[in-house]
């Protein structure tokens, strides 16, 4: 890890370091005293040898994206990290990192990207959604186009209600969210470990003559389910 401080900082207190060592003093003591790891002390000794080796050395920052280069690379991550050789098309500062040393011959450390992507292009942290990957789009839109107009006019004709209807499940397991602790000290969080659930049943309803819609709710018995034909 980098020693804190200025690179003027930093040059002063290896030279004070490595001064205390020639004056006697042990690089144990020395390590402690100042603070530093006893391999940056050892290190410092060998780089004392060589003219300047203690020096402050200048740093070569990498020069920030153009405009140009800036919509080249956001073009570049609408396509999907998958396009350019990941196995998903999760977009993290490492793998952009990656994306702009190989386009542009420019390395940057994956944090500078990540403050890039939030303040130049807007880019935000975000949870995916998941699809289903048995998902049919072309059945989807067939079943809105087609089959639900067909369900109404049949719903109309025979001056029926028209229910659309669902069952669901809810864990009461506790919801765990994300907290900042110390490394290594993982926070315990006290909950009721139960596996319980409730079933629910619910519908939308559109009266035939009114048009308005309505809602129907059910909280199920302990283990009952209900289908929609039941209902």
């Amino acid at each position: 890890m980098r020693t804190p401080g200025t690179a003027a900082e930093r040059e002063f207190l290896r030279k004070r370091a490595v001064a205390a060592v020639h004056e006697g003093q042990s690089p144990s003591t020395v390590a402690r005293a100042f603070g530093v790891h006893r391999v940056s002390l050892h290190r410092w000794l060998r780089q004392s040898q060589a003219p300047g080796g203690l020096d402050a050395k200048p740093v070569r920052r990498a020069s920030a994206l153009s405009d140009d280069q800036l919509h080249e690379l956001e073009a570049v991550l609408l396509q999907g990290a998958s396009q350019q050789g990941w196995p998903n098309d999760l977009w993290t500062a490492a793998r952009v990192t990656e994306v702009i040393r190989r386009r542009f011959g420019i390395a940057f450390h994956p944090e500078y990207v990540r403050k890039v992507l939030k303040r130049r292009l807007g880019w935000t942290s975000q949870k995916p959604q998941t699809k289903a990957k048995e998902r049919d789009e072309d059945e989807i839109r067939r079943w809105q186009e087609q089959a639900f107009p067909r369900i109404v006019r049949e719903a109309q004709e025979r001056d029926a209600h028209l229910l659309l209807l669902d069952e669901s499940c809810f864990q009461l397991t506790p919801t765990v969210r994300r907290t900042l602790a110390p490394r290594g000290q993982t926070p315990i969080l006290p909950c009721w470990d139960k596996r319980d659930k409730v079933s629910a049943i619910s519908a939308i309803t559109l009266s035939p003559q009114r048009h308005l819609p309505g809602l129907l709710f059910q909280l199920l018995p302990d283990k009952e389910n209900f289908h929609g034909e039941e209902v």
